[in-house]
């Protein structure tokens, strides 16, 4: 990630300031998320999980056993339910997690090789749009797969861009498997990314420590705050890091210094809660016709299985 310096200049003399939402991943913020994922409040990972344990089976007899592409595979938890279907069939699976948390890709891949004896995997410790370009040809189908509700952590500019590059290096015939959320109740939302525990906080606030370790940064993270909240009209919650006081701080590696004014806002992350139809129009200009799709009706929570035409 170091080439990302430029973006990273970029993105904090730009107004409104900006730290991509890719700094959340270093060890101590996966960690982090891991904790928030398993709060009361964020549903979007037992919800997703629930999903993958009911349709498991459809999406494997939809597919076929194919080797799996994973974008933001993190710790891979929930792709394991996936990975057990091609278990109980003894069914060999060549898995391709892409993550830029190298360390926990690591170890999560070797904790899915001692429980999965027929699975291989091949990590790739890069971007998503890197791992895409590096993947070795593959005779025959493959599955992609985009997990968490992730998509929803992009600008559309984005998203049309991963779109785009996914396509280009997928073939005809390519499965591509996505979790995403949908629009729905604010306080739900708004719940789900400032539980009680304060994981999610924290995560963000993480991204300021990793700034610091990667481009010898000197942020304070006690003179920032987290700010979160679902703006409905948008469909998307917005997080922001607040900056508590008048301040500088220094990123000797990138050599900048930025100054932030007291209640300054940093763009953080977003999270999108998307139309199933309108996101199914954008898929579908992307490339990528609708297979089947799976909503759960409390959570309004959907996995979307999609062909590369």
């Amino acid at each position: 990630m170091a080439q990302d310096g430029p973006n990273v200049v970029f993105n904090l003399t730009g107004s409104p300031k900006r730290i991509s939402s890719v700094y959340v991943y270093d060890k101590r913020g996966t960690e982090l998320f891991e904790r928030q994922c398993g709060t009361p409040e964020y549903y979007l990972r037992r919800v997703e999980s629930q999903l993958l344990s009911w349709y498991a089976g459809d999406i494997v007899g939809l597919c076929g056993l194919l080797p799996i592409v994973e974008l933001g595979a993190g710790t891979s938890e929930k792709t394991r339910i996936l990975l057990a279907e091609y278990a109980k069939r003894g069914a060999r699976c060549d898995y391709f997690p892409i993550d830029v948390d190298t360390e926990t890709l690591s170890y999560s891949a070797q904790e899915l090789v001692s429980t999965f004896p027929f699975l291989f995997v091949h990590c790739l410790g890069t971007t998503y749009h890197k791992g895409l370009r590096a993947l070795p040809p593959c005779p025959g189908a493959r599955l992609f797969m985009f997990l968490g509700g992730s998509i929803g952590n992009m600008e559309w500019q984005e998203i049309d861009a991963l779109l785009s590059e996914l396509f280009d290096c997928s073939t005809r015939g390519d499965y591509f498997l996505l979790g995403a959320d949908l629009d729905k109740d604010p306080a739900i939302i708004d719940r789900a990314y400032n539980d009680t525990a304060g994981y999610g906080p924290r995560s963000t606030l993480n991204m300021l420590d990793h700034l610091n370790c990667r481009y010898g940064g000197n942020f304070v993270t006690e003179n920032f705050r987290y700010r979160s909240k679902y703006n409905p009209r948008m469909k998307r919650n917005e997080v922001r890091i607040e900056s508590l006081v008048d301040q500088a701080v220094t990123l000797a590696a990138l050599g900048i210094t930025v100054s932030f004014g007291a209640a300054e806002l940093i763009d953080a992350e977003v999270m999108w809660k998307f139309d199933p139809e309108e996101l199914g129009s954008v898929l579908d200009r992307a490339g990528f016709s609708m297979v089947r799709q799976w909503i759960e009706p409390t959570y309004r929570y959907g996995l979307f299985l999609l062909r590369h035409k």
